[in-house]
């Protein structure tokens, strides 16, 4: 799918840079126009100049609502011309969609209006698909489809894409035992598209018997190949059960899928602690396999899940991993056997190319604050604390949320052992515009993502650092190392804190590679609360000098 979105070069490192050299807000003018006229809706054309004593944000869109580039500024700024090779157009005329001016800096959004004698490239619908799975797969015959959590997502002949909510699903009432699968339908003029989301159906009988010593698990294997115990089995309360899949001469295994979700394509899986019944299907391709490579063992320890995702897995194998629940204790993170911790209960996780041991932490459910190792920090009225809470807010927060004189920032404070972002938190936040979330983690750090970066490449990173501060005879340093370095994938924000610094000064902040040779990166300016903002893409070692 991420083929099919092109990335946009953003001038990020200039526009984090202006933003360090903020002053107090002036009137904003443009040329020929009366400054209450910048306001939403407001017309813009090439030529016209913005002025103003903070930094000047400009994020241009076409008429899709696309980003096609940033421009920055610290006094003024020349609205220019942009050309758009994805559709061609030259977008001179623009409207403003989205402005907000604070003691930091202003910041608009024009979208453009192409030249009505210009032509442009096809605009239809080609697809659909379910971006992110619903929060719920699992119901009761009875019960009707909840669309809560799902993300459906529409691509077009143009290579734009959008997330999409006036969409049907089919069926819409009351769902019975045979549904293995819902509908998903979106129509845009005379185009329709669908896609199914699977979920599993369990019988009245089963959820009114939730006390019953026994359940069943249903398994059943499509064309090519074959699972062991097929048919309807019955396991006692708290029980397991392991079943084998195995392809016929000529065919491998595709996927499997336990209870409407895909669990990869495993040889073998295992229920465990069975408390409700379930379903199993094995799915096969034609052809051996080509890679074949050995499978890797992953052990699950804690899980009260009837879904662990404990099995034998390819390397790069995607596993949904479940911690499920516990009566009187809260979910504490994952400890993996190779030093990763997750704090999520639900993940996907991929298999790496060696045996593999993720152990479940709980406490008791009374303990402060088990499942809020985040807080929020600037929101009007009582904090929320656990990343459900904020994800939710994340898709749905305005600037008129936080603290009056807040910026547009969603600020939280994370504890515990890692600190590990997890890619649904963006996905939440790229559902918004101009607004960002900045994570503080230790006493030295925070970091800043940007819901106008394209984000889409963002799969979760662990920021873990450790920092020193040393003093030479002329100069402060300070040394920041990630506990994992590699690539984030996205353009995020690294504020660090510079204890000894002044106000206004200068600091220097150098690449350090595997060898200990230091790179100049780039000048950065600290602000009134001893720190300094700048842009990285990359996990590296830093030194920055002072």
């Amino acid at each position: 799918m991420n083929d099919r979105i092109k990335p946009r070069s953003l001038t990020f490192c200039l526009v984090m840079a202006v933003l360090l050299l903020f002053t107090s807000v002036m009137p904003v003018t443009a040329a020929n126009k009366d400054p209450e006229n910048l306001g939403l809706g407001a017309p813009v054309q090439a030529g016209d100049v913005i002025i103003c004593s903070t930094p000047i944000k400009v994020t241009y869109y076409d008429s899709y609502g696309t980003r096609i580039t940033t421009a920055s500024g610290t006094e003024q700024l020349e609205i220019v011309e942009q050309y758009d090779p994805e559709t061609g157009a030259n977008y001179k005329d623009y409207t403003v969609t989205a402005v907000t001016a604070t003691e930091r800096e202003l910041k608009l959004s024009l979208t453009g209006t192409p030249p009505k004698d210009q032509p442009s490239l096809q605009h239809d619908l080609t697809e659909i698909i379910i971006k992110k799975a619903p929060d719920k797969t699992i119901y009761t015959e009875g019960e009707s489809f909840s669309r809560s959590g799902m993300v459906v997502r529409a691509f077009y002949s143009d290579n734009r894409w959008r997330n999409i909510t006036n969409y049907t699903v089919a069926p819409s009432g009351p769902l019975s035992i045979d549904t293995s699968y819902v509908t998903i339908t979106f129509k845009e003029e005379d185009i329709s598209k669908s896609v199914t989301q699977n979920i599993t159906v369990h019988s009245k009988e089963d959820a009114e018997n939730s006390n019953a010593d026994s359940f069943n698990i249903y398994a059943v294997a499509a064309a090519g190949g074959s699972i062991s115990d097929s048919g309807n089995r019955s396991v006692n309360r708290g029980g397991s059960r392991t079943y084998t899949i195995t392809p016929h001469n000529g065919y491998r295994i595709n996927y499997v899928e336990v209870d409407g979700n895909h669990v990869g394509a495993v040889s073998s899986y295992t229920f465990n602690n069975v408390h409700e019944s379930h379903t199993i299907r094995a799915y096969f391709l034609s052809g051996s396999d080509e890679n074949n490579l050995p499978k890797k063992k992953l052990s699950v320890i804690g899980s009260f899940s009837g879904v662990s995702g404990e099995g034998m897995y390819t390397p790069g194998t995607k596993v949904n991993i479940d911690a499920g629940s516990v009566p009187g204790f809260a979910f504490a993170g994952w400890i993996a056997s190779d030093g990763i911790t997750y704090p999520m209960p639900a993940l996907s996780y991929v298999m790496p190319a060696y045996d593999v041991l993720l152990y479940a932490n709980w406490v008791q459910s009374e303990t402060p604050n088990a499942l809020s190792q985040i807080t929020t920090t600037n929101l009007k009225g009582p904090q929320l604390s656990g990343w459900n809470d904020i994800i939710n807010k994340l898709a749905t927060f305005h600037i008129e949320d936080l603290e009056q004189g807040s910026s547009p920032v969603l600020k939280a404070t994370l504890a515990g052992p890692n600190c590990y972002i997890d890619a649904q938190t963006i996905a939440a936040l790229n559902t918004r515009q101009g607004l960002a979330f900045e994570v503080s983690y230790g006493n030295d750090a925070s970091f800043t993502f940007y819901s106008d970066m394209d984000n889409t490449q963002f799969t979760g990173t662990d920021l873990n650092y450790t920092c020193n501060d040393n003093t030479a005879l002329f100069f402060h340093e300070k040394s920041l190392t990630f506990t994992q370095p590699g690539a984030i994938n996205t353009g995020i924000c690294i504020n660090l804190l510079l204890p000894d610094a002044q106000t206004g000064q200068i600091a220097y902040v150098y690449l350090v590679n595997e060898n200990g040779t230091e790179m100049m990166y780039l000048p950065a300016i600290v602000d009134n609360e001893k720190k300094i903002s700048f842009p990285i893409s990359l996990k590296t070692d830093l030194s920055i000098k002072y």
